[in-house]
């Protein structure tokens, strides 16, 4: 059992890793609409108190997402604000993220890579959607 399972249920002793946990791939989040992850803990932190659709995908349901096989991840054309939703898609790894501020010329030192991409993403009116 896994530190996922094991506080949910507590009777079950299935031996597995969280990479495959059963619990921990059902989550969904609204945010980045991605299985893996909660809303509270994704990687991609709205920036509002509120949480605006960027995907098409986002207004269709989770099971219907994966009932029919949809993968795409199409940007909605007009957003709240009137203006099209500025996105920007990055792989969820500290490599590309630092090679992504290296070739703007941004530097960062040791782990606020990523705080640093989100600072400059807001400077450009952009969102940051870390992808897998």
């Amino acid at each position: 059992m896994c530190s996922i399972c094991k506080p949910i249920l507590k009777d079950v002793r299935i031996s597995h890793s969280e990479s495959v946990c059963p619990i921990r791939n059902s989550r969904y989040c609204s945010t980045c609409a991605q299985y893996g992850h909660l809303t509270a803990s994704c990687p991609a932190k709205p920036s509002r108190y509120f949480t605006e659709p960027i995907f098409v995908e986002q207004l269709i349901g989770p099971s219907d997402l994966k009932e029919f096989k949809i993968t795409t991840r199409t940007p909605l054309p007009i957003s709240v604000r009137e203006e099209p939703q500025q996105i920007l898609e990055i792989h969820d790894n500290d490599k590309t993220i630092a090679a992504y501020l290296s070739a703007r010329s941004i530097k960062g030192k040791g782990s606020n890579k990523r705080r640093i991409l989100e600072e400059y993403a807001e400077s450009i009116h952009k969102r940051v959607v870390y992808v897998k």
